[in-house]
């Protein structure tokens, strides 16, 4: 388990870039970035499971690998990841462990939990990073690496993976979205919270490394629950 402070994730060899949102302009040195810390020439696999629809997440999953070879990324391509079915296919659990680098697209967390859980294929992602494939979440998909997270259009939290066995990610941070986010806290005070805004990425490495990307001047806000306050 990597550690910096109180925060703790699931450790492989890759990284996990916990993305906020934005557009192509707004992510391209974030992917920049995800794609310099690629350990080779693997492929790109964009995984669009929470998409709303398949026609929605090909096309956005093809910006996006567009997006990572004009960047100096590999080759890639979008692995048709968008029911339970598609997750329990033996193709696309190999499409994942093969790639060097893994894109979860923006979408509804409900339903890239849903789609991938007990699957091969979430399975294969685990597997992929722990040889090395640099994980990048993006909006609702980030969320979903935590242990709770806020779907959109729900009123009760939706339990997460547990990549961050202590952390509830909230993308898209800004004022209208604090509150959500300490309420979230309060309900679980075992946790902390990680307001990730528009344009950034929290990185966590390999060796307990810790990096903000995107924005600059902007940084990832970090709300702890009465468990990790002195004297609670």
């Amino acid at each position: 388990m990597g550690q910096a402070g109180p925060l703790h994730w699931r450790v492989g060899r890759g990284w996990l870039v916990l993305v906020g949102g934005g557009g192509l302009d707004e992510t391209a040195d974030i992917v920049r970035a995800a794609v310099e810390a690629m350990a080779d020439e693997s492929p790109a696999v964009v995984m669009p499971a929470a998409s709303a629809t398949p026609e929605e997440g090909r096309r956005n999953g093809e910006r996006i690998i567009a997006q990572i070879e004009s960047l100096g990324g590999p080759a890639g391509y979008v692995a048709p990841v968008f029911s339970p079915a598609d997750a329990t296919d033996p193709k696309n659990a190999r499409r994942l462990m093969n790639a060097g680098l893994v894109y979860l697209g923006e979408g509804q967390a409900r339903r890239l939990i849903e789609t991938l859980a007990d699957t091969p294929t979430l399975d294969a992602l685990g597997t992929a990073h722990q040889a090395g494939a640099v994980i990048v979440a993006e909006g609702q998909a980030a969320s979903a690496l935590g242990v709770w997270c806020k779907n959109v259009g729900d009123e009760e939290l939706v339990r997460g993976w547990g990549w961050l066995p202590d952390a509830i990610v909230c993308p898209s941070f800004g004022d209208a979205a604090a509150p959500v986010l300490r309420a979230a806290i309060k309900a679980h005070p075992e946790c902390l919270g990680l307001g990730i805004p528009t344009g950034v990425a929290l990185a966590l490495g390999p060796q307990d490394q810790v990096q903000t990307l995107g924005a600059r001047g902007t940084q990832v806000t970090v709300i702890l629950g009465p468990r990790f306050r002195p004297g609670s």
